[in-house]
């Protein structure tokens, strides 16, 4: 649904939806409220009757007509009840359905915790859809209210307008009142959103909080959330109880004047005894009606308040522009700037594979990143800043866009695409991938039901030895974000269905940093196999993946610099960003596994080899098929080519020979000291358990 233009539009909005419901409860409690009015008319009628000239036949009709007065309103009353219960729960529904809508729209926005976002969804739906079966019960009081007004009247003139002052003054009173009250009201949603934000983290972080030994911290500040929660809520009730108060002594003192002024009309003659009694039933009746229209006031407030936190979601601005291919949208044809290859139409699912490319990229502190991802191969990406690889992953996403520079996958421009179509191209798998709530076989599936597919990638991911060592194998609960398994249990998983759904491009951070080093070097080495010929980035700083790795991309921390690797022993080509004048840049290398420990550290050209960084420039992937981990090279081979000469490239698969001689030729061959620690791992890697 489109999102009013104010919290009151977005109130009215909601009711507008559930008329026919509003309506009919509408007229069914105003029957009721009439049939209740009735009552004292017909009890004075019937004691006036009797003491006058009655006889046992009007006697019989005046309590056959009270009975059928009674059934009437009861009837009345119970069809409305449903009719007045269905609205409120239509409208909540409703409401949930457009906040989920929002959250889950793919250009995204919303960055609200989910604590808080289940306090909107929960707390202040609720508060809405009660105004609305409060609005059903607050137009029958009002027409009861000019009803009995009209009855008294015929009457008595005076008791007429004394119920006309008395509700006026108590509506002017509570109307000033409620405003107090829905200030009040948010203040205490807000509170008690933070509450519940709070509560959830902690129950979720309890194991590693329980490890660190850091409960009696986070406990503490709970309490101290909690007492404001609880001070915003004593808040709101103390002025909720003042409007009520306020509601109460108007009603009172209207009842105790009706009273006196009936009395003395009683006394001068001017009122019959059925009279009186009629008069004195109304007076009282009207207090009900006149305490539901005094209440409805904080009703509304608290209404408000609690659909301006709903329409916040709402009207919450799109984290990237989306791209409506035959809308009103400029398609690719029309965008020479953002379109060189391919048109959005060319990636359908299961289209081949693609490369991605960084053209001069803005990264957090000012970096600018510059490479490129050669398709059908594993890339491997080192981020001296964990920002940045954090930054990197939600780009190739398109969770946010760069506030600089271009992203290419298969020469067409992220921004290019429509973002239905890049998810199903480019799927990105985060470093903290949730779980959906359900059992191992279902978390697996949730991509595809290909059971090839599944099986390939359970194994690869080791998540089907997840399933050997829990209870009830595939159909082992997970829990709430995958709770109940293990930390290295929950990446098996996600990574199994990631890889499940064999996208053209896959991106993974940091996949398996909860997982034994034996195992993630295994998981590492069968990626690798079910990867193969399908574009695969890893970011990461582990040995084990950039060792399988083909080309390893470095980003180094802002202001350091990476220099030429030419002619470096077994390095590849260099990809390096260029600086603009008088700023820094980020310095990118792309060197190939094995490089040796010339290639972790900065290193200096070859003689006669230009010093100059070169442009970026697609690096030749290594073909051999034998894991890097395992390439070794025999002490008496040299492979560093003689001065004044050039490496060549490997272009197609090397020919067999012992792993432990291969030739100085190969670019690939590692140095005899080289060690499985990748190039370039400046930083130390962050594991979570």
């Amino acid at each position: 649904m489109t999102p009013p233009d104010s919290p009151h539009a977005l109130l009215w909005h909601s009711l507008s939806a559930r008329r026919r419901d509003l309506a009919l409860a509408s007229a069914l409690y105003t029957t009721h409220q009439l049939g209740e009015a009735l009552v004292p008319v017909i009890v004075g009628t019937t004691v006036g009757t009797a003491v006058q000239h009655g006889t046992p036949g009007s006697m019989a009709c005046q309590l056959a007509l009270l009975a059928a007065d009674f059934l009437a309103l009861s009837m009345s009353y119970r069809f409305g009840a449903r009719a007045s219960a269905r609205a409120k729960q239509h409208t909540e529904h409703r409401l949930r359905m457009a906040l989920t809508a929002r959250v889950l729209r793919p250009d995204g926005g919303v960055t609200l915790p989910p604590g808080d976002l289940l306090s909107r969804a929960s707390a202040d739906t609720n508060r809405v859809g009660t105004f609305t079966g409060t609005v059903a019960s607050t137009v029958a009081a009002t027409v009861v209210l000019l009803g009995s007004v009209l009855l008294l009247l015929r009457i008595s003139p005076g008791l007429a307008a004394l119920v006309v002052v008395g509700t006026a003054c108590l509506l002017t009173a509570q109307n000033r009142l409620s405003r107090t009250l829905r200030r009040a009201g948010t203040t205490e949603q807000v509170h008690q959103a933070r509450a519940t934000e709070i509560a959830e983290n902690l129950v979720r972080g309890l194991r590693v909080l329980k490890g660190i030994g850091a409960e009696g911290a986070v406990a503490a500040d709970y309490v101290q959330v909690s007492q404001d929660a609880v001070g915003a809520a004593r808040r709101a009730a103390r002025a909720e109880a003042t409007l009520l108060a306020v509601g109460g002594l108007a009603t009172g003192l209207y009842l105790t004047a009706t009273v006196a002024l009936g009395g003395r009309l009683a006394l001068d003659g001017r009122l019959s005894l059925g009279e009186l009694i009629a008069a004195l039933g109304l007076a009282q009746f009207v207090i009900g009606p006149m305490r539901v229209v005094s209440t409805a006031h904080a009703a509304y407030a608290r209404a408000v308040a609690s659909a301006g936190r709903v329409h916040a979601v709402l009207v919450a601005p799109a984290a990237v522009s989306e791209v409506t291919v035959g809308g009103s949208s400029p398609s690719l044809a029309d965008s020479g700037t953002v379109s060189e290859s391919r048109s959005a139409s060319e990636f359908p699912p299961g289209s081949g594979s693609l490369g991605i490319e960084f053209r001069d990229v803005e990264l957090p502190g000012g970096a600018r990143a510059q490479w490129h991802a050669t398709e059908g191969v594993l890339t491997g990406l080192v981020c001296d800043d964990p920002a940045a690889a954090d930054a990197l992953a939600r780009l190739l996403a398109r969770e946010a866009d760069p506030p600089g520079g271009r992203i290419l996958v298969g020469g067409t421009d992220l921004a290019a695409l429509p973002l239905d179509t890049l998810r199903a191209t480019v799927l990105v798998s985060p470093h903290e991938a949730a779980l959906l709530p359900g059992s191992i076989a279902e978390n697996l599936a949730a991509l595809t039901d290909d059971g090839p597919a599944l099986t390939e990638a359970a194994r690869a991911s080791f998540a089907d030895q997840v399933i050997a060592a829990t209870p009830q194998g595939a159909h082992t609960s997970v829990g709430d974000r995958g709770e109940l398994l293990s930390g290295g249990q929950r990446q098996r998983v996600a990574l199994g269905r990631a890889l499940a759904a064999r996208p053209p491009v896959l991106v993974l951070h940091e996949p398996t940093t909860a997982v034994d080093t034996v195992t993630e070097d295994a998981i590492a080495e069968r990626v690798r196999g079910a990867r193969a010929g399908r574009t695969t980035l890893v970011v990461t700083n582990s040995p084990a993946w950039l060792a399988r790795c083909d080309h390893v991309v470095h980003i180094s921390a802002m202001g350091r610099r990476v220099p030429d690797a030419a002619g470096a022993p077994g390095a590849g080509p260099t990809q390096s960003a260029t600086p603009g004048a008088g700023s820094t840049t980020a310095q990118i290398e792309a060197v190939t596994p094995g490089a040796g420990p010339a290639s972790a550290h900065p290193r200096t050209s070859a003689p006669g080899a230009d010093p100059t960084p070169r442009r970026p420039e697609l690096t030749t992937p290594n073909t051999d098929p034998t894991p890097a981990y395992s390439r070794t090279t025999a002490p008496s081979v040299d492979p560093s080519p003689a001065p004044g000469t050039s490496v060549a490239p490997s272009t197609g698969p090397t020919p067999p020979q012992p792993k432990a001689t291969r030739s100085s030729t190969d670019p690939t061959a590692a140095h005899p000291s080289a060690s499985p620690t990748p190039p370039h791992r400046n930083t130390p890697r962050t594991t979570a358990r």
